[in-house]
């Protein structure tokens, strides 16, 4: 039907191509980065207390301070400050992260070296995150 209608700029020519050309394809499936990205998003914001802060009516931001030192950690057991909680949120989503090094180790079966090395890290990470939980907890009671 294009082609039969005129052109009604002189000079110009119309251009050569037809829609039907044009090909979009869906993705047929959902990359799975995309799925670790919006499970991380998630763990943040559960771990960083997002849930607790929109139950809770009171937000609680550190202002004061402690003689010379400032409060960053609640008195309270059942409250926390909004840094607290971001703070507590980063600690958590790394160790998370750290055991998707375990996942990541299993790409390298047939390279046993290799996979040995990523496991020792992961291990490594996950101990240390472990270990900066406690204090955490410690500090919050």
């Amino acid at each position: 039907m294009a082609k039969k209608l005129p052109w009604i700029f002189p000079g110009i020519r119309r251009p050569n191509f037809s829609l039907h050309q044009i090909s979009i394809r869906m993705p047929t499936r959902i990359p799975r980065s995309v799925l670790y990205i919006l499970i991380y998003a998630i763990v943040f914001y559960i771990f960083a207390g997002g849930a607790y802060d929109i139950v809770n009516s009171e937000n609680l931001i550190s202002i004061g301070s402690d003689g010379n030192s400032p409060i960053f950690i609640a008195p309270n057991q059942h409250a926390q400050y909004l840094i607290e909680g971001i703070v507590a949120g980063f600690v958590f989503s790394f160790a998370a992260a750290s055991l998707y090094l375990f996942e990541h180790a299993t790409k390298y079966a047939f390279d046993v070296n290799t996979a040995q090395k990523v496991e020792l890290i992961a291990t490594v990470l996950v101990i240390v995150w472990f270990v900066v939980i406690l204090l955490l907890f410690n500090a919050k009671s």
